[in-house]
């Protein structure tokens, strides 16, 4: 298992560049598309953290799986969800984001099939300022 977490320079990131952030992930989280993450990695500079590739490519993954470019897939709607990890954060607090499509060319009947996908992102604070952000790939 490749590595799912990034650790933050509180001198980079502020307690004004967390708050900021989030609003910003919480948005990209409500499209769940990839173009909208890389833009919020470029924007806050995350390219230059240890493992910045593997959460990357990982969230990439999460963006991009779900969709059946042939099919034209229809986002239907996104919820987020309180959790806890149960794997490598045992009890960390995880936000769940669920999110609802179709793929609206699929031959019929399989055009009406109503589809979910989750992930899970945990965050990690010390005096307002993030220090650790990250994919959870098992939580309850």
């Amino acid at each position: 298992m490749g590595k799912t977490t990034l650790t933050l320079d509180k001198e980079h990131f502020t307690e004004e560049v967390t708050a900021s952030f989030l609003i910003d992930f919480e948005n990209c989280c409500k499209s769940m598309e990839l173009s909208d993450f890389v833009a919020l990695f470029k924007k806050y500079d995350l390219s230059f953290l240890e493992d910045y590739n593997e959460v990357f490519d990982l969230i990439a993954h999460i963006t991009t799986s779900w969709k059946k470019p042939g099919e034209e897939t229809k986002l239907l709607d996104i919820t987020e969800e309180s959790a806890r990890c149960i794997f490598c954060n045992i009890g960390k607090a995880v936000r769940v984001f669920k999110w609802t499509y179709i793929h609206t060319l699929a031959e019929i009947p399989m055009n009406r099939v109503v589809y979910e996908s989750k992930a899970g992102f945990y965050f990690e604070y010390q005096d307002k300022q993030l220090i650790e952000f990250g994919v959870c790939n098992a939580y309850t």
